[in-house]
């Protein structure tokens, strides 16, 4: 007897094909297919959803095989918590911002300086650490309310500026230099009372998308697109296997300039805490693609850590978005 199905059936059976390749790309290297599904998989899940309540009305339950591979493999997208800001002993608090050269990306103008605007935000939130990817050395070096500060700058390399600016001593520090590439990363081991905490400032490789994608030596481009995943990957083990050594009180954040739902974010989360999970709220956006929401910039922490807050700001002075949270050292 041959089955008939009819549209909406066959809407739901690609629908979870699209599914079931997300979550392989998620794990695999598919190149820009796998970036491609991992920035869709919240349109998908929203489209799982209408049919999940279609399948129930009709008490038709194969509807919800989308939904559960979703849940099966991923965190919601969007976050229900209250996040109320806690006053609590012993807490600290911290910031991350890709400050983008302190240029306002919004203006004609791609070299007007946001400075200023961006110093009141630092100065009104006055965080006790302080962690900018894309800085400046000549701006950075203005930033003054932080006793203990690593630069990151080192003459004749030819990498993009990261800093660490604290509060707290800062007793050790160094690089983790990425190969063929000014994505980098840093990091600093503060003396917080009788702790040690671990932070890693990361940077990691950019999707450098541009007309001549489209147009000019489409090969190349298409080619570089497929390889900045892999690249990806290769850097976040490098964090990873670094940040393994240390294994105490240990915070890996900064722009991955990759989504949830992609393999590099899988390889630094493992073992490790999502701030935004925890206690974020809303859709946790800091980068707007055409108005598309995106998740880039991120706090991973350890069990020895518990997260009190997390926030989300929108000032629309760089092309990425500072998050702050406030923590504490189990103790």
């Amino acid at each position: 007897m041959k089955i008939k199905y009819g549209k909406i059936d066959r809407l739901s059976i690609i629908v979870i094909i699209i599914v079931v390749i997300g979550v392989l790309s998620s794990f695999f290297d598919f190149g820009i297919i796998s970036v491609f599904f991992s920035v869709i998989m919240p349109i998908v899940f929203i489209v799982n959803i209408v049919l999940a309540i279609y399948g129930a009305l009709k008490k038709n339950y194969f509807y919800f095989i989308g939904i559960v591979l979703f849940f099966l493999n991923y965190n919601l997208f969007f976050q229900f918590s209250s996040n109320k800001e806690l006053e609590i002993k012993d807490s600290i608090s911290i910031v991350t911002y890709n400050v983008r050269g302190f240029k306002n990306h919004n203006s004609i103008n791609s070299n007007q300086y946001d400075y200023t605007k961006i110093i009141k935000f630092i100065d009104s939130v006055d965080a006790d650490i302080l962690l900018l990817q894309e800085s400046s050395y000549k701006e950075g070096k203005k930033i003054e309310q932080y006793p203990y500060v690593f630069l990151g700058y080192r003459e004749n390399v030819n990498k993009s500026l990261l800093t660490i600016y604290s509060k707290y001593p800062i007793i050790n520090k160094g690089y983790i230099d990425f190969k063929g590439t000014k994505n980098n990363a840093i990091y600093a081991d503060l003396k917080v009372k009788q702790d040690t905490l671990r932070i890693y400032n990361c940077h990691l490789q950019s999707y450098v998308i541009s007309p001549n994608t489209l147009t000019n030596k489409f090969n190349h481009n298409w080619n570089s697109l497929n390889n900045t995943i892999s690249i990806q990957v290769e850097q976040a083990n490098l964090i990873k296997k670094h940040a393994e050594t240390f294994g105490e009180n240990t915070i890996i954040c900064g722009d991955f300039n990759a989504t949830p739902y992609s393999q590099t974010y899988k390889v630094l989360k493992k073992g490790l805490k999502d701030s935004y999970l925890s206690k974020g709220s809303g859709f946790g956006k800091t980068y707007s693609f055409h108005n598309y929401p995106l998740r880039l910039d991120y706090f991973l922490y350890n069990d020895q850590l518990e997260v009190l807050s997390q926030n989300n700001f929108s000032l629309k002075l760089s092309d990425h978005e500072p998050i702050y949270m406030r923590f504490k050292i189990k103790q």
